[in-house]
């Protein structure tokens, strides 16, 4: 078994951008994480033994982990908080100098069945290579640090925020949730949906506009 079994096909992952808002999920660029604590990997080096990759991360692509629902003002329109939590997007090459990334591929690709990271395809125009997202990594983020300059790239499909949602159940609070049991859209989703390009502040206007994957 493997994708559309324990993970979304690889083409339920990826949109462009349509909401006036933000969902978790949302992948973005430029992203500071130069903050975390990390060691030095070298090519001389076999892989280091176990399943976290602390080697250095300063800008890259972060993927958005704060629930949407807590994002939201629930009495009105606008943000409850200017605080957004973002792990590191990596090259799954990348990681692979973790020994369990290394020695697991096929398993990534398949099951996603690595506790610590979420298994991310090719985003077709910016991520050219599959991808994982490093769940024990995360950094504070403010909300206008990611529209000035706007950084949102693209957006998870319901599939795969639902999905989202199940891989950090299981590495932060250690239980197994059924995808099934989850609901597959955010409470007045539609009402988010932009009428016009962009859909947002968070979004860049002159940006090529990624494609839903086919």
């Amino acid at each position: 078994m493997g994708p559309g079994e324990h993970r979304p096909h690889d083409h339920e992952y990826w949109t462009r951008p349509w909401s006036t808002s933000l969902f978790a999920g949302d992948l973005f660029e430029a992203i500071p994480f130069g903050d975390q604590p990390t060691a030095i990997y070298t090519g001389e080096h076999e892989p280091i033994a176990g399943k976290h990759f602390i080697g250095e991360v300063g800008f890259g692509f972060g993927l958005l982990i704060t629930p949407t629902c807590d994002m939201t003002e629930q009495r009105g329109d606008g943000s409850a908080h200017p605080y957004r939590v973002l792990v590191p997007v990596l090259l799954r090459v990348v990681a692979e100098q973790t020994g369990s990334v290394g020695e697991n591929v096929k398993l990534l690709r398949s099951r996603d069945s690595i506790h610590p990271y979420m298994y991310l395809p090719p985003l077709d125009g910016v991520i050219e290579e599959d991808s994982v997202a490093c769940l024990f990594r995360p950094s504070l983020i403010s909300d206008d640090r990611l529209a000035n300059p706007p950084r949102r790239l693209a957006q998870l499909q319901p599939l795969a925020r639902r999905y989202l949602k199940v891989k950090l159940a299981a590495h932060w609070g250690r239980v197994a949730v059924d995808q099934a049991e989850l609901p597959l859209h955010e409470r007045d989703e539609e009402a988010a949906r932009a009428a016009e390009w962009p859909p947002s502040r968070y979004d860049d206007a002159s940006a090529s506009r990624v494609t839903k994957a086919e």
